[in-house]
């Protein structure tokens, strides 16, 4: 593993420390099977893929045309209420529309939400180094909420929510706001994100040091700079 020096840590969000069913394999996934468990319908990961796969196809389209989900609250709650409508009527499941909103709201509240494992360690051998952090994601304003459940918050000198900001994630100018709060060179700034076009990609083009957290290993065949849990940054090696 390549040894960073850096001078603050930048950190995603969704996907990286926390998530939807976190302490299980396929969490998002099993969202909905959850969901459709509630209604007595029995599904499979393999026959849900397919479904997602065609609906996240359609929002990175989207976005291309300049789709932006995730700049307020209610573009956030439009869009997860239009996701999870698509995907309980293509489960046929009952009321579809009535169970975006059943589980829109539940989610708000953080019922399906957690840490993963890694991240407190990580956090906390961080702190221990006087190292500053602060959060980039994109998200809606609620994740103020799950920060301050999981006692998240102290660690983060500022955070950068794309729904209180106005600007998503791949844009660089939510990178350059984290720049101004830390009042260092990006290059002395490592993010850590887990996807490849917004974390990845736009950290480097903002000037960051950048790595990949590949939890799932999505991208088994790549050349990029990934690490699978937090664990592996070897900070102990990195502050010698």
């Amino acid at each position: 593993m390549k040894k960073f020096f850096f001078k603050a840590v930048s950190f995603d969000a969704d996907g990286t420390l926390l998530g939807t069913f976190a302490d299980t394999e396929k969490g998002f996934e099993n969202f909905f099977l959850e969901a459709a468990r509630s209604r007595g319908k029995t599904f499979t990961i393999s026959q849900l893929s397919p479904i997602l796969f065609r609906l996240q196809n359609i929002v990175r389209e989207k976005r291309k045309e300049g789709y932006r989900p995730y700049v307020s609250e209610s573009s956030t709650r439009s869009y997860w209420i239009w996701f999870y409508t698509e995907v309980f009527q293509e489960m046929g499941l009952l009321n579809p529309d009535q169970m975006a909103e059943e589980f829109f709201e539940r989610y708000q509240t953080g019922e399906f939400t957690g840490l993963y494992p890694d991240v407190l360690p990580c956090l906390e051998k961080l702190k221990s180094f006087s190292i500053p952090m602060i959060l980039i994601s994109n998200f809606s304003p609620v994740l103020r909420l799950f920060l301050e459940k999981f006692m998240l918050t102290g660690f983060f000198k500022e955070t950068f929510i794309s729904g209180i900001e106005g600007v998503e994630k791949s844009d660089i100018k939510l990178f350059e706001r984290g720049i101004r709060a830390l009042d260092l060179p990006p290059s002395q700034i490592l993010h850590v994100g887990d996807n490849y076009e917004e974390d990845y990609l736009a950290a480097q083009q903002a000037g960051f040091q950048a790595v990949l957290l590949d939890r799932e290993n999505h991208y088994p065949d790549s050349d990029l700079l990934k690490i699978s849990s937090l664990s592996e940054l070897n900070l102990e090696q990195v502050f010698k």
